[in-house]
């Protein structure tokens, strides 16, 4: 039994025991009970355990204190956690027809391959008009590996076009190195809300098992500089339980708590979201002006509100079949976003 290994149980079991309720009234007051004794009994009475079990788990149990500053790299432990199927790239699509949607779940060494193949597949069948790329909850602790996935988008070869990059407060690790890299190259526009913790320097220190301890570390010690928490460029307000729900489905109906909207309307507010889109509604063409709806006018319309009060509206055509409204407020604004710059960039071409 290593000095090591009693050090690490014995600060795990402290941590862990802190953050449980008292047991009794005076445990407050008393000293964490004595690691040799708890660690006996339980490797002489815990059924199935072994010494390596019982260090892995006091291992992860301490590290897990310290989400997002400490994590083991190389090894088993790399690209294991968050990454279901092993891929780094966790969903690819293209929504409102023309824009490349690309999540990610962790950055890992196979990230910016899955990237590269991803975008490809999509622009190989439509004419992508920009790129939204979702780091919102996501996680890594491989900055080479961020860096080099920043690479494919600020290099222009393979990724094109404009690019939003959504975070929140769930971004962490590398995902947050990764939106620092494209923000400071001026790659893409930040939207959401303010990232983790700021993307700290971190320095790696190898373990007699082959694996490598990665620490969150001051400036100095790192010998870099600190990377500053990701502040987003366009805000946007949601609560943290409505973004998972609108993280799992973009077009899902929840209601907003607004007592000021009409029954069966509440979720209205989280729709209109086209302040950018705004700006180049309305351009010339030909001679003519051509209006571009918005989601919420679109959604008014299918509501059978689709006169916005003018009286001399055409009358109502009959009834085309309603397309899906995204009402995730931070997707929905950057796909507004990157549809009126195509706009832009059609009108002055």
């Amino acid at each position: 039994m290593t000095r090591r290994f009693l050090s690490l149980f014995a600060l795990t079991l402290a941590g862990l025991l802190a953050t449980r309720a008292p047991l009794r009234a005076d445990t407050t007051t008393n000293p964490a009970p004595d690691f040799k004794e708890v660690y006996e009994l339980l490797r002489t009475h815990l059924a199935g355990t072994t010494a390596d079990n019982l260090n892995r788990a006091a291992v992860e149990g301490l590290l897990s204190q310290f989400p997002g500053k400490v994590s083991l790299v190389g090894g088993a432990a790399e690209g294991s956690a968050g990454l279901p199927g092993g891929q780094a790239l966790s969903k690819s699509a293209v929504i409102e027809s023309n824009v490349a949607y690309l999540r990610i779940g962790f950055v890992t060494a196979s990230l910016a391959d899955e990237l590269g193949a991803a975008y490809r597949a999509l622009a190989g069948t439509n004419k992508i008009a920009g790129v939204v790329l979702d780091l919102r909850f996501a996680d890594g602790s491989d900055d080479t590996a961020a860096q080099a996935a920043a690479k494919l988008f600020t290099a222009k070869k393979i990724i094109t076009g404009p690019l939003a990059v959504l975070v929140n407060g769930e971004t962490r690790g590398a995902a947050e190195a990764l939106a620092s890299a494209l923000h400071q190259a001026g790659a893409g526009l930040i939207i959401g809300s303010p990232a983790a913790s700021g993307a700290m320097a971190f320095r790696e220190f190898p373990l007699s098992n082959g694996e490598r301890l990665r620490v969150a570390a001051t400036t100095a010690a790192a010998g870099g500089p600190m990377i500053s928490r990701v502040q987003p460029d366009i805000a946007v307000a949601v609560t943290a339980g409505d973004e998972r729900v609108f993280f799992d489905n973009p077009y899902q109906t929840i209601a907003t708590g607004n007592t000021n909207s009409n029954p069966g309307t509440n979720f209205l507010p989280y729709v209109e979201h086209t302040s950018e889109a705004d700006l180049v509604r309305q351009r010339q063409k030909d001679g003519k002006l051509i209006k571009v709806s918005t989601p919420y006018e679109d959604l008014m319309r299918e509501k059978g509100n689709g006169s916005n009060g003018n009286e001399d509206s055409a009358p109502a055509r009959t009834a085309e079949p309603q397309k899906p409204v995204i009402r995730d407020p931070v997707l929905g604004r950057a796909v507004d976003l990157i549809k009126g710059l195509a706009i832009v960039r059609e009108s002055h071409s």
